[in-house]
């Protein structure tokens, strides 16, 4: 009985921090760029920045389909650095070669499995969470 008690404990304050964490991040800066007919995944992906200000999700693409992922924050006075990798940690992307832009439109031919990036370039520690949001459209 009690380890059932501290099973459903431990799912109320992971519920609760998720709660705060997707509260944290402004909604409506990701989702402006969600246009041109692609739509949310469904999922938002927040994550806290490690103490390099950097926070890692890792995504699967299938083949075929066009997608836009899009990075954006609370934090208005740094460049948001978005950079996409392959799963052996081959770049294929990064914003900060056009002008640090929050979304990047991609479409793969086959399925991949990705590693995405979302850093500030500053000595401090920001402490703040980051969103990822991905778009899909069909061909």
């Amino acid at each position: 009985m009690k380890s059932f008690q501290n099973t459903i404990l431990l799912i109320v304050i992971m519920l609760i921090s998720t709660i705060a964490l997707s509260q944290s991040v402004s909604k409506n800066e990701c989702i402006k760029f969600l246009t041109d007919g692609y739509i949310s995944d469904g999922q938002e992906h927040i994550a806290k920045l490690a103490e390099n200000n950097v926070a890692k999700f890792y995504c699967t693409f299938y083949g075929g389909s066009y997608y836009r992922i899009i990075a954006c924050s609370d934090i208005n006075q740094y460049p948001l650095k978005l950079t996409v990798y392959d799963s052996e940690k081959n770049l294929l992307f990064c914003n900060k070669d056009y002008d640090y832009t929050p979304y990047w439109n991609f479409i793969f031919s086959s399925t991949v499995d990705c590693i995405i990036e979302i850093e500030f370039d500053v000595e401090k520690w920001l402490k703040q969470e980051v969103k990822l949001l991905i778009g899909f459209k069909e061909k």
